[in-house]
């Protein structure tokens, strides 16, 4: 996994909650299927030097279940404390 992209995207979903985040998407990546693939998408058209803008290649159904897993694993997170 591209890790440059992985805090690229994190902060992007959720400044200030990041290295909790980072930690556990690295950690527990079956939790974050959605994430997992947005990444694995942004780092091939990186290797093909294709240029993109986050904001404008996914729809809102993507963002939503990304940022739906950010939530739910957060929660866990806290909880777990």
């Amino acid at each position: 996994m591209n890790k440059s992209i992985l805090i690229k995207i994190v902060k992007w979903i959720c400044d200030g909650y990041v290295d909790a985040l980072i930690t556990g998407i690295e950690e527990n990546e079956n939790y974050f299927p959605y994430t997992i693939a947005v990444i694995h998408f942004i780092d091939e058209l990186q290797r093909k030097n294709i240029k993109i803008d986050y904001k404008e290649i996914f729809n809102d159904s993507i963002i939503d279940n990304v940022l739906k897993e950010a939530n739910d694993y957060l929660m866990r997170w806290y909880f777990e404390k």
